[in-house]
């Protein structure tokens, strides 16, 4: 995926590693390290992670 195509608020689903299947509006993107931030439920709480562009698709 390209920085280009997705931009916050953009539903995206997390393709690769522990959290592969999850999907989360993206809440924040860091352009110089080519990753965007995401909040995903894990055991009921709400936690932000940090993904490379690479592991995540946007959700059509």
């Amino acid at each position: 995926m390209h920085e280009t195509d997705i931009e916050i608020g953009t539903e995206v689903r997390i393709t690769r590693g522990p959290f592969t299947d999850f999907t989360s509006p993206v809440v924040g993107i860091d352009h110089v390290r080519g990753r965007v931030e995401l909040t995903v439920d894990i055991f009921g709480d709400a936690n932000r992670i940090d993904i490379s562009f690479s592991d995540v698709a946007r959700i059509v």
